[in-house]
């Protein structure tokens, strides 16, 4: 079953992350991708940038997803602990 995306705007990503996102050459993609990408491939000072830069976004897709990894969701409540 196909998960319906809940950020589908196209936002502009650094070109680091192009390996990430390899398939969106004007780097633009959807942010939904963006940040499920970062999670599933990124390292930890991937994650940190990402969360400071989209922090509801993150926090929120976190959740969402059931094959994010563990460590991940773990940042994710921490930072947004921090955050509230």
């Amino acid at each position: 079953m196909r998960v319906k995306w809940t950020y589908p705007q196209q936002v502009s990503f650094p070109s680091r992350y192009k390996m990430f996102l390899w398939e969106y050459r004007n780097h633009k993609a959807p942010l939904e991708k963006l940040i499920y990408r970062i999670f599933t491939y990124g390292k930890f000072n991937d994650l940190k940038w990402l969360f400071e830069k989209y922090p509801i976004e993150s926090f929120t897709l976190s959740k969402k997803y059931n094959d994010i990894k563990r460590g991940v969701k773990f940042w994710m409540e921490f930072w947004n602990g921090k955050r509230v």
